[in-house]
């Protein structure tokens, strides 16, 4: 598999690799401020070529922060890259308090809840949760400086798109949306796409 990263925003880059057997490019963040800040860290197997771009933009013992916007397979099974690094994590208060418990997970993370925030230099993420969208657990980081929004699964990319992606894409996410069965409840994806519209 081949991942690829660009700078999509001044000190914010994707980090992305298509996956032919689901027909989706699994996507990750870095925030390359004071404190840099990695969003996802990947599906089993792409991990270490996640770390070697990482990597490309900086030291990975100088990663602050590694953030779970939900708990599943494809946003932390990568969680090798918190063993080279002295990275905290970060997830939803959700998260913490119904998975990781009872999970062999890091003991040493931060929990978040809504309009809660964390400064790591020049931005200053903002977490807002949005619970069964698509997971229970589920929470998104909005960045008023950049306005850049990390929203998790509500904004599928089927297929390989370029880095910054417009409406364009619009019908084929809601086909895969559909087809996948990704959201147990349209109205909550609706009314969280309503309180995005809002976002300053």
């Amino acid at each position: 598999m081949t991942i690829s990263i660009s700078e999509i925003r001044d000190g914010i880059y994707r980090i992305s690799g298509f996956v032919g057997e689901y027909g989706i490019t699994f996507n990750q963040f870095l925030i390359n401020d004071i404190k840099p800040t990695l969003i996802h860290t990947g599906p089993l197997g792409m991990y270490s070529k996640i770390e070697e771009k990482v990597k490309e933009v900086g030291p990975i013992e100088k990663l602050s922060y590694i953030a779970f916007l939900h708990f599943e397979a494809d946003e932390c099974r990568g969680m090798e890259l918190l063993k080279v690094s002295k990275a905290k994590m970060i997830c939803s208060d959700l998260s913490s308090k119904l998975n990781l418990t009872e999970w062999k997970m890091p003991i040493d993370h931060i929990s978040f809840w809504e309009n809660e925030s964390l400064k790591i230099g020049r931005m200053t993420p903002r977490f807002l949760m949005t619970p069964h969208v698509h997971h229970w657990d589920s929470m998104m980081i909005f960045e008023a400086i950049s306005k850049s929004l990390f929203t998790s699964d509500i904004f599928i990319q089927p297929g390989v798109n370029e880095p910054v992606v417009s409406n364009d894409l619009l019908y084929q996410m809601i086909s895969l949306y559909r087809a996948t069965g990704i959201f147990a409840n349209e109205n909550l994806v609706r009314r969280t796409a309503k309180q995005l519209e809002f976002l300053t």
